[in-house]
């Protein structure tokens, strides 16, 4: 049977073996070589602990003992020339031995077959995980890359009061909650609270969003999605009154909300009294570019990401012809009615699918209070029964009081409210920005879903959220 080779030195390695000596989940046999009696406990021993006397930095001394087979060598010794003694020792004797080397020192090993462990660092990022602003991670098991991340949710936070199920997990998946000192597993119905830590696994770059997006704070709009807005304007297909009624919204909201700046992108540009107007406004918070060479919408990805767009605005047309391009940006996009923006007077949200809602309510929630308009909630809840209908008014009364926003909630019984608000153009609509959304609105006439007959409400500005 192979072994393990452990060579020591010094109070922290002393402590190291009473902790192996402990664990009774350890069940390796251990050949432990140290030259100073203040540096073991020679109590702890048994059948796993055997002890050797001798200084381990002479090459002849430990060769001696290489009589046995091991499979790892651990050097946990408190001078750094001792270190690199033992090591290069252990090199000599076996150059593909797996070592682990404890370092106080930042020691530089090109070795594959060695690992290195910075305690300094491990210190720093383990003390830096404790921050309430800052992600835990996992160092010790799977790849140690950030792929296992541990984050605690905020009172204000996107997630508090959503099913699990609500989540858009891409690319990582919540698997475990830990509530009141215990831990539960994760399921789709369960409801994660304020104050909860939840283990999340999955891509390091998405899970560095995913903690972004837990620990926004209310009133932060278009975050988590972004900082800034984009405008995007047409000169060749838009009219001079739509092109201006398109700026003054993207103007009202940069002024309302939380951005840092407002991105014009003007494709197809033409000298037209518009085009100085536009020219005009680049300045301070405020960025004009004129695009000569994309004359489509889809060529402006790049530019999206690289500008760190929270928000979009567009024309109906443009939404309606690309609508699968902004779907596929993950990014809330405001769609201009036909009256003013500084005309609304109040936004709505119209639902028949409580997780359809769910998603987005946070959101809609932190940006209602910065606009400053009324907000009412209508269900039609033709599919829903009793109980279902005390968990989704319980649930919104609590996110509402949360967010301290008042949010009326209306019950359709008998009328579909679409009905009511197609005709009006003062209107702020709602809409989960899902699949639902997608595909031709002719062949969804006949649908009864709320989500899915959005363009009978295209009179209106709406405002499509994607689900975090």
């Amino acid at each position: 049977m192979s072994k393990i080779l452990v060579l020591v030195d010094g109070i922290f390695a002393k402590e190291f073996i009473q902790n192996l000596y402990n664990n009774k989940a350890f069940k390796e046999t251990l050949d432990i070589v140290y030259y100073d009696d203040n540096s073991i406990d020679l109590n702890l021993k048994n059948d796993q602990f055997i002890y050797h006397k001798f200084d381990p930095t002479s090459l002849v001394k430990l060769e001696s003992l290489f009589k046995e087979k091991y499979h790892q060598a651990i050097v946990y010794m408190q001078n750094k020339e001792d270190i690199l003694a033992c090591y290069e020792n252990l090199r000599k004797i076996d150059t593909r031995l797996n070592v682990v080397l404890m370092d106080f020192w930042g020691l530089k090993i090109d070795d594959s077959f060695c690992e290195v462990i910075n305690i300094y660092n491990t210190l720093n990022t383990r003390l830096t995980g404790c921050l309430d602003n800052m992600p835990s991670m996992a160092q010790f098991i799977g790849l140690g890359k950030g792929e296992i991340m541990e984050v605690k949710i905020p009172a204000g936070s996107s997630f508090a009061y959503r099913h699990i199920s609500s989540i858009s997990q891409k690319r990582f998946r919540i698997v475990m909650v830990y509530r009141n000192n215990d831990y539960i597993l994760a399921r789709p119905g369960l409801i994660l609270m304020p104050n909860d830590t939840i283990l999340i696994v999955g891509d390091p770059k998405a899970l560095q969003s995913v903690f972004s997006n837990v620990k926004t704070s209310l009133g932060r709009f278009p975050s988590p999605f972004g900082d800034n807005i984009l405008c995007i304007i047409d000169m060749k297909k838009m009219s001079e009154f739509a092109i201006e009624k398109l700026i003054f919204a993207s103007l009202l909201f940069h002024i309302r909300i939380n951005s840092k700046k407002l991105y014009f992108k003007v494709i197809n540009p033409t000298l037209t009294p518009i085009y100085y107007k536009l020219s005009s406004l680049n300045k301070n918070s405020i960025e004009v570019n004129f695009d000569y060479d994309n004359t489509n919408v889809k060529n402006i990805k790049s530019y999206v990401e690289n500008t760190n767009i929270g928000l979009i605005v567009v024309e109906n047309y443009l939404f309606e012809k690309e609508k699968n391009f902004f779907f596929n940006l993950k990014i809330p996009v405001l769609k201009a009615g036909l009256g003013d923006f500084a005309d609304l007077k109040s936004s709505v949200v119209l639902s028949s699918n409580f997780e359809d809602v769910e998603g987005i309510a946070s959101i809609m929630l932190d940006l209602n209070k910065q606009i400053q308009l009324s907000l009412s909630l209508h269900y039609y809840a033709i599919k829903l029964n009793k109980m279902e209908l005390f968990e989704y008014t319980q649930y919104f009364e609590s996110l509402s009081k949360l967010h301290d926003e008042k949010l009326l909630q209306i019950e359709e019984k008998e009328h579909n409210p679409i009905s009511k608000f197609s005709y009006r153009q003062n209107v702020l609509h709602f809409v989960p920005f899902n699949e639902k959304i997608l595909g031709n609105n002719f062949n969804k006439f006949f649908k009864t879903d709320l989500n899915t007959l959005y363009y009978k409400m295209n009179k209106n500005y709406q405002l499509f959220i994607p689900s975090l």
